[in-house]
């Protein structure tokens, strides 16, 4: 698996959301997977956020170099088929960036995927904080918070990414992507009382200078 992901946000009005879904099932994703150096990509629905603004459509791409969507083959690419005469122009709210992954772990639910992006259902969280705070915020997250949240029943793992870029230059510095057995998890009463354990609460989460969250459902997958 790539430790490489670049991801698209979206909304779009709902009267254009059946052919905004035809075009990108049909037409847009697949030719950009035909992209050398794109081993796969998944689109994902909004169950519910936390953001009353959070986009309600996400793409992930995994990538074999994280440069891709600067390049010129990325930018033919885009250019063909219908999307970019009948659709691209339409959703009002686009976020997008690359990322590298720093850390992953499987939880007590894991099967046999590894990636947490690979899960029906996923906990999408953004985050931003001060550099003054950035060793700690990793160090914690990754001994402290997720192991104390990989407690939480139906957690199958966590993965965790770095910004390298955004070309929409409007995405936070961190994501951490949850696999969930099921989309209310991250809203159970078992999951909040993990949250308020460990150093975090107190030593980090009120350092934030960003933070977006989303529960994705899975809708498709596109292969090579």
């Amino acid at each position: 698996m790539s430790d490489s992901i670049f991801f698209v946000l979206m909304s779009i009005a709902s009267e254009h959301e059946a052919r905004f879904n035809e075009i990108y099932d049909n037409d847009h994703l697949p030719t950009m997977v035909s992209i050398p150096g794109v081993r796969d990509a998944a689109r994902y629905k909004l169950e519910w956020s936390d953001n009353a603004d959070m986009q309600t459509y996400l793409a992930i791409y995994h990538l074999d170099d994280p440069e891709l969507p600067r390049s010129e083959t990325w930018a033919r690419h885009g250019a063909m088929g219908r999307w970019p005469v009948e659709m691209k122009h339409l959703p009002p709210q686009r976020s997008n960036c690359a990322m590298r992954q720093i850390f992953h772990i499987d939880g007590p639910a894991a099967g046999k995927a590894k990636d947490a992006v690979d899960s029906d259902y996923i906990y999408f969280l953004q985050q931003s904080i001060p550099v003054e705070f950035d060793e700690k915020f990793n160090r914690l997250y990754n001994t402290d918070h997720i192991p104390l949240m990989l407690q939480s029943g139906g957690v199958k793992g966590c993965t965790r990414f770095k910004s390298l870029y955004s070309v929409t230059n409007n995405a936070p510095d961190y994501l951490a992507v949850y696999a969930v057995t099921a989309a209310e998890i991250p809203r159970s009463p078992e999951w909040k009382a993990q949250t308020q354990k460990g150093a975090w609460p107190t030593q980090i989460r009120p350092h934030f200078t960003a933070r977006r969250n989303g529960v994705y459902r899975r809708i498709g997958v596109f292969k090579r």
